[in-house]
C-alpha cells in the first residue's frame, strides 16, 4: 500500500514518470517468492531527465547553484584582491622609508666627501712639490686629477713638472679632457 503523502500534490510531467517507477520498484522489492542474491552488485543510480527541460539533475544542481557558487567567488576574489592592496600600501611605505633613509645617508655622504675632499686639496696645495707628486703619482686617475683640477694653477704646473713625464702626461690629457666635457656640458 503506497502512502498517500508520498504522492506529488499536482499532476505533471514529473507525475507521469514518478509513479510508474514508484510501482515498479514496490513490485521487485515485495514480490513474493523473489530472493534477492546477497552478492548481486547494485546498479549505478542513472540521472534522472525530466521531460519538459531535457535536464539531468546533475543539470539542475547546476543551474540552481551557479550564481550563489559565482557569487561567492566573486567575493573570494574580492576579499583577495583587497587583501593584496593592503600588502601592496604596507610595501610601498616600507619602501618609502628606506628610500628616506638612503637620501639622508647620501647626504651625509656627500657633505663629509666634500670636507674631506677640501683638506686633501690643501694638504696638497701646502705640500712641497716633489711630494706632492710622488703621492699623486701612486693614485688613480680619477682621483689624482680630481685633486690636480681644485689645485691652483701654479701649484698643480710645481707638481707636474717634478712627475715623471709619461705620468704627467696622462693626467695632463684627463684633465683636458675633462675641462673640455665640462665646458661642452656647460653651453
Amino acid at each position: 500500500m503506497v502512502r498517500k503523502s508520498c504522492l506529488p500534490a499536482r499532476h505533471g510531467p514529473r507525475s507521469r514518470l514518478l509513479l510508474p517507477r514508484l510501482a515498479l520498484a514496490a513490485a521487485t522489492l515485495f514480490a513474493p517468492g523473489v530472493a534477492l542474491a546477497q552478492n548481486t552488485p547494485m546498479p549505478k543510480p542513472q540521472a534522472v531527465v525530466l521531460e519538459e527541460d531535457g535536464l539531468s539533475d546533475a543539470e539542475m544542481y547546476c543551474r540552481n547553484t551557479g550564481n550563489a557558487a559565482n557569487d561567492a567567488r566573486l567575493a573570494w576574489q574580492t576579499w583577495n584582491l583587497i587583501s593584496l592592496e593592503e600588502k601592496v600600501k604596507v610595501r610601498i611605505r616600507e619602501l618609502e622609508q628606506k628610500r628616506a633613509e638612503y637620501e639622508a645617508w647620501v647626504e651625509r655622504r656627500e657633505k663629509v666627501l666634500s670636507e674631506v675632499e677640501g683638506h686633501v686639496v690643501s694638504i696638497f696645495q701646502r705640500m712641497r712639490p716633489e711630494a706632492a707628486a710622488a703621492q699623486l703619482a701612486t693614485l688613480d686617475e680619477d682621483t689624482a686629477v680630481a685633486v690636480l683640477v681644485k689645485l691652483n694653477a701654479r701649484a698643480a704646473s710645481q707638481i707636474l713638472d717634478e712627475m715623471e713625464p709619461a705620468r704627467a702626461a696622462q693626467l695632463t690629457h684627463s684633465m683636458a679632457g675633462l675641462t673640455k666635457s665640462e665646458a661642452e656640458g656647460s653651453l
